[in-house]
């Protein structure tokens, strides 16, 4: 499910001023041909989608995108609010110019997309709610360590697993 209010104008100030946002817009605009709020909401959109598709296996993410901004209190999860900026804003510059993207933009989409990768495999908690089955079998859910892990397809082997068998001939 997508929020295009998840994200407030203001928001995006956690990783860039206003005045600069407003220019990115400004040249978006543009070179899309398209209005401002429509620019913001497919750039939001696409973001949540990238987050969504490397949490939704584990988090229950679209409780916390079904939320909707309000001012007092704030109870979005601040990491995927930051990352939903941060790619949003990686997706504006993709409008104006894919080839030209701020070396600071692009290391904080970058650095935000291993965040996610590593709330994936169950190295970062971002401290959502966690999925429990996400329409798969729940018995491949594994839990090691502190960590929940999908495991696809069980491996058998007795001679691996075999604590008697020698490796050595």
């Amino acid at each position: 499910m997508a929020n295009v209010d998840y994200i407030d104008w203001d928001d995006y100030t956690i990783s860039i001023s206003t005045t600069n946002l407003k220019d990115i817009v400004a040249q978006g605009i543009e070179s899309s041909g398209v209005e401002e709020q429509e620019l913001l909401d497919n750039s939001e959109l696409t973001a949540q989608a990238e987050i969504r598709s490397y949490l939704a296996p584990v988090y229950k993410i679209d409780d916390e995108f079904d939320l909707l901004y309000t001012a007092v209190p704030d109870v979005r999860n601040k990491l995927v609010l930051r990352c939903n900026v941060n790619l949003s804003l990686y997706n504006l510059h993709m409008t104006i110019s894919p080839r030209d993207i701020p070396e600071k933009v692009e290391k904080a989409y970058e650095r935000c997309l291993e965040m996610l990768d590593a709330a994936r495999r169950g190295e970062l908690d971002f401290g959502l709610p966690p999925e429990e089955a996400n329409g798969t079998d729940p018995t491949n859910w594994r839990t090691i360590g502190s960590n929940r892990k999908f495991i696809s397809k069980e491996f058998h082997n007795a001679d691996l697993s075999d604590e008697s068998a020698s490796l050595l001939p």
